[in-house]
């Protein structure tokens, strides 16, 4: 039996994405051969309302100031999602960095200082730095306030190898949440 044309017609985009994947379109603020969108993840104004099925960020988020730019880009990020549409967002969970970050008798200083780079980023280029850290009841109310519903966290979202995923010491350091646009 064929699909239905309307999810034929489905667009996924990978927001901050560093690899090209069947079905999704990748968006960067850094310009690669696999990317298909550059610019700032906050603006996707060349994108018309409801276009996308699903949005996809991991450890994207946090590089927006939370005095504002959060909730305006969260809000961008409804807008190009069609009803029902799902945003799968993952960002470093602040609460279980910082809690290693004070375990001075397992972890040394350089782990320490690793740490604190993926606290506030690694600043590698003008773009790694990071505006806001995320518990998952603070970016719980950044989603509902920006509209969304039906939040839940997962353990992964499985789509690609990426920061979603990211180990330190064997230890998971990704908050995964997945949100849904009201129908």
């Amino acid at each position: 039996m064929a699909a239905p044309l309307d999810r034929v017609m489905e667009r996924r985009l990978h927001i901050g994405g560093t690899q090209a994947a069947v079905g999704w379109e990748v968006f960067n603020i850094e310009p690669a051969v696999y990317v298909d969108h550059v610019g700032d993840a906050g603006d996707l104004s060349r994108f018309s309302d409801q276009t996308f099925s699903m949005l996809y960020a991991s450890h994207v988020l946090e590089h927006f100031d939370y005095l504002g730019k959060v909730e305006v880009t969260l809000m961008e990020w409804r807008r190009v999602l069609i009803p029902g549409g799902v945003l799968c967002v993952s960002v470093p969970d602040l609460e279980i960095l910082a809690s290693l970050l004070l375990l001075k008798e397992r972890f040394d200083v350089n782990d320490r200082y690793l740490l604190m780079r993926m606290i506030y980023g690694g600043h590698n280029t003008p773009h790694d730095f990071h505006y806001a850290g995320f518990t998952e009841d603070l970016l719980q109310v950044y989603l509902m306030k920006s509209g969304f519903q039906k939040i839940e966290r997962v353990p992964e979202f499985g789509f690609f190898k990426d920061t979603s995923q990211l180990l330190f010491k064997e230890l998971p350091i990704s908050l995964n949440i997945r949100a849904v646009r009201p129908e």
